[in-house]
């Protein structure tokens, strides 16, 4: 996981074809307008999906884990907590291929857990196979409304197939 601040993404230039190819369309293109649903901006590589959602409490939520794809995620209104863990985990459901995406919870025995907050201009990069919880309300708010982006960014090791 990497978190920083969206006026300092370029430092991340060269860690990835795809975070190469999402750090020049920031360049030029301004993420905060961007509407609800899918915008494709390097095909199938490289895409945005913009959501109008709502936290939920860490009792409610599951890690997910993508195998494809790594999620740069930065919230537009609205804040929101997230946590990953590098301990075990457990498997709620087995992976959809097509989904990229498979729901695990941390084992009892974990314990390797990490919260973080993501605030407007910062983004937090998971990186695929890191179990990673986001959408969760922020210590002293109950479940509120926020609008955030998740760039999906294909990993080098599909990049050819993209």
């Amino acid at each position: 996981m990497i978190y920083d601040g969206m006026a300092v993404i370029d430092r991340y230039k060269g860690f990835s074809k795809g975070l190469d190819a999402l750090i020049d369309w920031l360049a030029e293109n301004d993420y905060r307008t961007l509407e609800a649903g899918r915008h494709e901006i390097f095909g199938d590589g490289v895409f945005a999906n913009v959501q109008n959602t709502k936290t939920r409490t860490y009792g409610n939520a599951h890690y997910e884990v993508h195998h494809r794809y790594m999620d740069l995620q930065v919230d537009v209104d609205g804040n929101e907590r997230f946590f990953v863990t590098s301990g075990p985990v457990d498997a709620c459901e087995p992976f959809d291929e097509e989904k990229d995406k498979q729901y695990v919870d941390a084992a009892a025995d974990n314990g390797d857990e990490i919260e973080g907050t993501l605030e407007k201009g910062h983004f937090a990069l998971f990186v695929a196979g890191e179990p990673h919880m986001p959408n969760v309300i922020c210590a002293t708010t109950g479940p509120a409304a926020i609008k955030k982006i998740c760039f999906k960014i294909l990993t080098d090791e599909f990049w050819d197939e993209g």
